[in-house]
């Protein structure tokens, strides 16, 4: 399956870049999962953006644009979008 990471704020900084397919095996994946091979396939996002192996306080997670996730607790399928920003951006 693919999903599609777009890094906003901070993580953009950190990752270096505005997007990224990736590709796991299986029909879905936890979005904890997922947040965890970024933060292995990018060492400045895991050492910037993650508290051991959660996502900070100061980021979220935004699954398709239409939830929020602090705690990394939902599921992503195949074609769904991660939005991975600071708390702060937008406002």
């Amino acid at each position: 399956m693919k999903i599609k990471i777009e890094y906003y704020g901070i993580p953009r900084q950190r990752v270096g870049l505005a997007s990224e397919i990736l590709e796991f095996d299986g029909e879905q994946m936890g979005i904890h999962d997922v947040i965890l091979a970024i933060s292995n396939r990018h060492p400045e996002f895991q050492q910037h953006c993650m508290d051991g192996t959660r996502i900070d306080k100061n980021f979220t997670v935004n699954l398709n644009g239409d939830r929020f996730y602090q705690e990394d607790d939902g599921v992503a399928h195949d074609g769904d979008s991660l939005l991975i920003l600071s708390m702060d951006a937008g406002g």
